[in-house]
């Protein structure tokens, strides 16, 4: 190798070197080992690869790298975007992992309190704005979340925001007329299914006995809707992987797919709130059912030429092809918020159920007294923005090649190690995402999944 690196991060990486820049770039030297890398042979394309993408120190686009670090580290930041609205901690269902509770009261947000949250937000000087209600069940308390829109949408024919609505349902409070609400709005629907017909109904428990079909009645009409292109986003799907799901990787896969989502969302099962009692797992068996998970995937694409993905790893093969793309790091506070009913402040919504659970640690404050430069000024909010950029604030991260794109998340640490900081090389976070872009990686060196790839990449979509 005739040019020196310009400041690599690089690990060794089954039968070869991954190497990634402080700009994004990221590319695989097969053959190539830590240890040999000085004097390395390379072929035309790498080299150019390398060239273009600032690896060579005597060869680096200033202005580029300029655009890159810019966008890496916010210099247009106008503030967040997303913000996961809590309309009530109640709930029709009552998960063995869940936070929420079926028997909760006196937990719904009131419209006074929706009025300051719309406050809060629009003076937020992002000219995007992504409203995601959740709960508990946000449908249970329906007529705040028909408000807070109504009236969203009024202030923004003044704030002349890009202005989009979301929901996270179990599906069991749906109707025709809630339906129709959130297509004249053009929501995005994201339900919880648990794939399996006998694990869903074990693990997201209702009085009225199983709930499956209402589920996959509900999702067959959401796309129904969606098909006509008059309002309705194609639906979403969330799986939370507990013990009972295990066993099934491929059929997870299959039932997803039967039911039309073709984008996939296979969550490891966090302690929070009643999952930390539901019966736990060691962490390589939730990885071997997502590698089974992932190669029936990618059989399903092959045979049918539809990308069938799943999202985590969709989003790191995007951001690893495309250098000095904005990375799916991190992003808590800088580009999300979450509130609770009662309109307090957290940099997530896991950080909002960790207060349900009786700890609020990550608390901001409340709309109703706080502004956005409050909240930024607080120090808590500091020591958020700084773990953002691992890079600068966690030594194992100094020197990782995944830590661009990395999204570990200082409350997962201070949940599973008890520390802001955490201590990553036990981290089970860390471990979670060294599996996930070691996964990907050497799927990419893979022949049939290059050509999986190629189609998810072509068709997917975040």
């Amino acid at each position: 190798m005739k040019n020196g690196l310009f400041n690599p991060y690089f690990e060794n990486s089954g039968g070869g070197l991954f190497l990634a820049n402080p700009s994004g770039g990221a590319f695989f030297l097969k053959g190539v080992s830590s240890r040999r890398l000085r004097g390395a042979r390379l072929g035309r394309a790498a080299e150019v690869f390398l060239r273009d993408n600032d690896f060579f120190s005597g060869r680096l686009d200033f202005r580029r790298l300029e655009e890159r670090f810019g966008e890496h580290y916010f210099a247009s930041y106008k503030g967040p975007h997303i913000h996961i609205v809590t309309l009530t901690n109640r709930c029709d269902l009552n998960c063995v992992y869940c936070s929420a509770s079926s028997n909760a009261s006196s937990a719904d947000m009131s419209r006074a309190t929706a009025d300051r949250l719309l406050e809060f937000i629009f003076a937020i000087k992002n000219d995007r704005l992504v409203l995601e209600f959740q709960g508990g069940e946000p449908l249970l308390n329906f007529g705040t979340l028909r408000y807070i829109v109504e009236k969203a949408r009024r202030l923004n024919r003044r704030a002349g925001k890009k202005l989009h609505f979301s929901v996270v349902t179990n599906l069991q409070s749906m109707d025709a007329g809630k339906l129709d609400f959130l297509e004249r709005h053009k929501f995005a629907v994201c339900a919880s299914f648990d794939a399996v017909r006998k694990v869903h109904d074990k693990n997201r428990v209702s009085a009225g006995g199983s709930n499956y079909d209402r589920v996959e009645r509900w999702l067959k009409e959401i796309h129904a809707r969606s098909a006509r292109g008059e309002g309705l986003e194609t639906p979403n799907a969330i799986c939370t992987v507990t013990r009972d799901l295990l066993p099934f990787p491929a059929e997870t896969v299959d039932s997803f797919v039967k039911n039309g989502l073709y984008r996939i969302q296979l969550g490891p099962l966090d302690p929070l709130g009643r999952a930390a009692k539901a019966g736990t797992y060691p962490q390589e068996r939730y990885f071997r059912f997502y590698r089974k998970a992932l190669e029936r995937m990618g059989e399903l694409t092959l045979r049918t030429g539809r990308a069938v993905y799943e999202k985590g790893a969709f989003n790191i093969l995007k951001s690893t092809e495309t250098a000095g793309r904005s990375p799916r790091r991190n992003l808590e506070l800088l580009m999300r918020l979450a509130y609770d009913h009662n309109g307090d402040i957290y940099p997530s919504d896991e950080a909002r159920m960790l207060a349900n659970s009786g700890d609020p640690f990550f608390r901001l404050g409340n709309v109703r007294s706080a502004r956005w430069p409050d909240v930024l000024n607080e120090p808590l909010a500091r020591a958020l923005i700084s773990s953002c950029f691992g890079e600068f604030s966690q030594p194992y991260c100094a020197r990782c090649p995944y830590s661009y794109y990395c999204r570990l998340s200082p409350v997962y640490n201070y949940i599973f190690q008890g520390s802001f900081w955490g201590n990553l090389p036990s981290s089970p976070r860390c471990a979670f995402f060294k599996f996930m872009f070691g996964l990907v990686l050497r799927l990419k060196r893979d022949r049939r999944w290059r050509r999986v790839f190629a189609i998810w990449l072509r068709e997917g979509g975040y």
